[in-house]
């Protein structure tokens, strides 16, 4: 049986909670390698359904820097840190991401 990890802050299961979904999302975002810039600047996480099945990322960046996620959300602009483009700068965040992501 699974044991639950209780949050202080809202009073409910970490799994189901905000604050939970925070922290699952910094843990992925440092696991899958970083995030992804598309060519219009939207930072995505790997494997977001916006790609499609695609395998060309000639025109995408990657961004690798701590809390970059976090970061993008508080309003701040980051250049890429690698990838066929590396001259994009992400500006935004993936709502369908913000939404259920990582994927």
């Amino acid at each position: 049986m699974k044991c639950m990890a209780y949050c202080e802050l809202c009073e409910m299961d970490r799994e189901f909670c905000e604050h939970g979904l925070g922290e699952r999302r910094r843990a992925a975002t440092v696991a899958t390698g970083g995030l992804l810039i598309s060519p219009n600047g939207m930072a995505h996480f790997r494997g977001c359904p916006h790609k499609g099945d695609d395998p060309d990322y000639s025109r995408w960046a990657r961004l690798d820097l701590p809390r970059a996620w976090e970061r993008l959300g508080n309003g701040e602009r980051l250049l890429a840190t690698g990838g066929e483009r590396a001259d994009l700068i992400a500006s935004t965040r993936c709502q369908d991401c913000v939404s259920h992501g990582p994927w």
